[in-house]
């Protein structure tokens, strides 16, 4: 998984669990509840890597920082019908 930002180095992280709805992911990103993030996310059944638009909901934050860095709620937000339904489509595969 990686967190897209128009002018800023490239973050990535692992996702902890996901569903249609939004995703749980480690990260050592700093993020706020409420920001707005792009996510590229790879499953293992995939070829192609799966875009999508999220909100972060809560974050652990930094107190609680591990070695696989701190874990953040997304809620997925703002997903075209096309997007959607691959997005779902590979989460459902992956399961």
């Amino acid at each position: 998984m990686a967190l897209l930002e128009a002018g800023a180095p490239i973050d990535y992280g692992v996702v902890a669990n996901i569903s249609e709805g939004g995703a749980c992911i480690w990260t050592s990103a700093r993020l706020e509840p409420g920001r707005s993030v792009a996510l590229r996310l790879s499953f293992p059944k995939g070829s192609q890597p799966v875009d999508a638009d999220g909100v972060v909901v809560w974050g652990q934050g930094e107190s609680q920082a591990t070695a696989a860095g701190v874990r953040y709620g997304f809620q997925w937000s703002g997903q075209n019908p096309a997007r959607r339904e691959r997005l779902a489509r590979m989460i459902t595969a992956a399961g």
